[in-house]
């Protein structure tokens, strides 16, 4: 998958434009690459046409294009009435964790974790209950998720896999999850926009169809965002398993929660429906380089940490036994002049780590690590 520098240096996207241009970006989870020519088709033929109306005709398409989706990458078909569509897998979050909860009431999610799951909680004036994941495989602790609950606990943030460690949860980690939340009647969002980026044979596997106990009670979130490289599309797609939230969901005005645009809509349908082969082709580049990054870190002797991601293209990197302990991120972006993004924003407890983007070419993720080992090895 080949990657212009002149090309990313020209784009207004946050990732190459908000750093002066000696620095190497790495943080922000979009890929370098190309979109799919299939998506770019799609949006082009809008534009082309001048098709800028009223134009619903993709985002009808949206709930079945994703339900086939699901079925054929996933092996469970969601039930397309009891989906809904929302402008992003924040806003889908944001709405179901306030229709389940009050102030003041816990919502709990497990740290390290993507900031904006924090950020949500803390400004619906809900209290973070953090159950802190351990490394070095960040596995579910049935243990110390149930002695963080308490009585005010009404609903829990998951990301399958999860962002930023690349975990992908085993079937036996999701019927542990699965009994405390029933025992505890709460509420599951699960976060699954990084299904279709997995490694090594290991397979994604969806809350909802892999335990019963959790079908009731569980709002499966998908997009192409992040497979796609879609995050400008502002589109995403919901299936929302217990029956009590639907109706809640339908009680709102139709254009509550907004709508997806229609380009938004056309890239994710194009996505979905006839851009296969090109995600194929960017998960075989991105398996290439985690593989890479992984062994290069192994073997150098910088002292940096790193577990092997199962999936996502983001490495959870571990600078505890470096000279850039303290704040490595902020170091890197000063002496070595590249852009991951800080530990700390993850957990309080992640200070000494930062996620390093590797979905790029051979050719900048060599420069990065040049660069890094560099400061580190000083």
């Amino acid at each position: 998958m080949d990657v212009d520098q002149q090309r990313l240096r020209s784009l207004k996207g946050l990732k190459w434009s908000k750093y002066d241009p000696d620095i190497l970006p790495a943080w922000v989870a979009d890929m370098d690459f190309p979109p799919a020519p299939e998506v770019v088709s799609a949006i082009q033929e809008m534009v082309d046409l001048g098709d800028f109306g009223y134009r619903f005709h993709d985002a009808d398409l949206l709930i079945p294009t994703w339900c086939d989706w699901i079925e054929r990458s996933h092996g469970w078909r969601p039930q397309e009435d009891e989906c809904r569509t929302f402008t992003s897998s924040m806003q889908a979050l944001e709405a179901v964790m306030v229709l389940h909860s009050q102030p003041g009431d816990g919502v709990a999610l497990f740290s390290p974790i993507y900031m904006p799951f924090r950020t949500a909680i803390e400004q619906a004036e809900r209290r973070v209950i953090d159950i802190q994941l351990q490394g070095p495989d960040w596995k579910f602790d049935g243990e110390r998720f149930t002695d963080a609950l308490d009585p005010g606990t009404r609903v829990v943030l998951f990301c399958q896999p999860h962002n930023p460690t690349g975990h992908v949860y085993t079937q036996k980690e999701i019927d542990e999850f699965a009994a405390i939340v029933e025992d505890r009647d709460l509420i599951v969002i699960s976060d699954e926009i990084w299904a279709d980026i997995t490694f090594d044979g290991i397979r994604h596997l969806s809350l909802f169809p892999n335990n019963r106990a959790l079908r009731d009670r569980t709002i499966t979130v998908g997009s192409a965002s992040k497979a796609f490289n879609l995050a400008g599309a502002r589109c995403c797609v919901a299936h929302v398993g217990p029956t009590a939230t639907r109706v809640e969901l339908d009680k709102f005005p139709d254009h509550y929660f907004g709508v997806n645009s229609s380009f938004g809509a056309a890239a994710t349908v194009a996505a979905w429906t006839r851009a296969e082969s090109w995600l194929q082709q960017v998960k075989e580049t991105i398996e290439r380089n985690r593989n890479y990054l992984h062994d290069r870190i192994s073997k150098e002797t910088s002292g940096i940490e790193m577990h092997l991601p199962e999936a996502t293209y983001l490495a959870w990197l571990d600078f505890s036994k470096t000279n850039l302990s303290d704040n490595p991120s902020k170091e890197l972006l000063e002496k070595a002049k590249v852009a991951l993004e800080p530990g700390k924003k993850y957990g309080t407890q992640c200070g000494t780590f930062a996620r390093l983007n590797f979905a790029t070419s051979m050719e900048i993720l060599e420069l990065i690590l040049d660069r890094i080992f560099e400061v580190v090895t000083e």
